[in-house]
């Protein structure tokens, strides 16, 4: 079989590619890029005594992991609004804020970052604390 470079054919064949073509190159440009993603977060206790994990009157330092350190984390409990407990600008993969629970009624911690498709969560155990200075006693 022989080609023959201009018959309409071989112009079809062109077009679609060349359209084809075009029509990756718009995609690719217009494609949302990556969003922000905390992707871990833990809650480190202070020595507490008592029947639950965390109370009100003690500090706990939470520590989320992150794929983008160039966006901003906000921490929330549970309920909060907007302004949330704490924000802190990632470094090396890893933000960090200071918790003190503000009710015992919060069964969860939130972590996000702007544009982030999905949020995380820890669930938390908040009784009344009694900060000792070294120890939490959460009752």
């Amino acid at each position: 079989m022989t080609r023959i470079p201009n018959s309409p054919k071989t112009k079809r064949i062109v077009a679609g590619a060349a359209a084809l073509g075009v029509v990756a190159s718009v995609t690719a440009l217009t494609a949302p890029s990556a969003s922000a993603t905390v992707t871990s977060i833990a809650i480190a206790p202070a020595f507490s005594l008592g029947t639950h994990t965390y109370g009100t009157t003690c500090s706990y330092t939470v520590t989320v992991a992150v794929d983008d350190n160039s966006q901003t984390v906000y921490f929330f409990e549970e309920g909060q609004g907007p302004s949330g407990f704490a924000e802190a600008k990632p470094s090396n993969g890893v933000a960090k804020a200071t918790w003190t629970p503000s009710s015992t009624k919060i069964t969860y911690i939130y972590a996000i970052q702007p544009n982030a498709t999905a949020q995380i969560r820890q669930p938390v155990d908040v009784g009344t604390g009694i900060n000792l200075g070294s120890a939490c006693v959460a009752i």
